[in-house]
């Protein structure tokens, strides 16, 4: 027979596990989000789960637990800042052209394909992300155009980004480009900003000194063109290392294997869930092994 006082009697870890557990339900704080201990980023605002790139596709996956978010940014042709990957409106929206040559006024008509959002603007985001210092946000800067963005619109691009992120909480955001450019002006426009250099290519030694003269954190590499022996390089370098796109378990593990800080994911959600359930699972094995 089991009497009230052996009840309460739980093995420490297990005990401390609830008390921690009860804690975040109370407080409303979520454990960070990450898969075997790396952070996960829902790539494109979990833009595979949702409509990409919208405040809503962010909303919901925030819901779930996902608490690092990837997004881009592009400039609207009355200098404002707006969310969209492609330079092209078509693929996403009901519009039409590209979306530098639209005004602020023109995107907030935009609709998106799948379920009719909103295209939002950067302040959007930042007004959404404000209350939420539990988040990491690597804010892609699309100015690789350079007839697009030559260098005054560059210089105004800049601006504009260093002005909207002033007010976010210290260690929220990262800037993240496959363009050197803007990447050594964000640098000189805020100093202290951490930022990180995508290559679709192989990270070559070259490629990781062009990360440290930019001042950069970080680099982020495409998962099919990097192995153990670059990845030992860039880790080796004193960078981070960031892996994209993950798009199954069985990349999630290997780019966990080859050592990267960050998971940049088509698939958070389920990755998130795999890792509860591992998590839950391990708890039960636990409980069982107790006397």
């Amino acid at each position: 027979m089991i009497t009230s006082s052996s009840t309460l009697m739980l093995p420490s870890r297990i005990s401390g596990f609830l008390s921690l557990a009860i804690t975040l339900a109370l407080s409303g704080i979520a454990p960070a989000a990450d898969y075997q201990g790396v952070r996960l980023i829902a790539h494109r605002g979990a833009g595979h789960e949702f409509d990409e790139n919208t405040i809503e596709g962010c909303r919901q996956s925030y819901g779930r637990g996902l608490r690092g978010f990837e997004v881009d940014i592009r400039l609207t042709k009355d200098d404002h800042l707006v969310l969209m990957h492609d330079a092209d409106t078509s693929r996403t929206t009901g519009g039409t052209g590209k979306i530098e040559a639209l005004s602020l006024a023109d995107v907030r008509q935009l609709r998106t394909k799948e379920h009719g959002v909103p295209v939002p603007a950067m302040t959007d985001l930042v007004a959404y992300f404000k209350d939420k210092p539990d988040v990491m946000l690597l804010l892609e800067l699309k100015t690789s155009d350079t007839q697009t963005y030559n260098e005054g619109r560059l210089q105004t691009y800049g601006r504009l980004v260093a002005a909207t992120v002033k007010d976010m909480p210290k260690g929220t955001f990262w800037f993240t480009s496959f363009d050197r450019r803007v990447l050594s002006l964000m640098k000189r426009l805020l100093p202290e900003a951490p930022t990180g250099l995508l290559t679709g290519t192989p990270p070559t030694p070259e490629f990781i000194q062009d990360a440290l003269t930019l001042g950069c954190g970080r680099l982020s590499v495409s998962l099919d063109h990097t192995n153990r022996q670059y990845a030992r390089e860039v880790k080796k370098a004193g960078l981070q290392l960031s892996l994209w796109p993950i798009r199954s378990r069985e990349d999630a593990d290997l780019a966990v294997m080859l050592g990267a800080n960050i998971l940049c994911t088509d698939i958070p959600s389920d990755l998130l869930k795999s890792t509860t359930a591992t998590g839950s699972a391990t708890l039960g094995r636990t409980r069982d092994s107790q006397p």
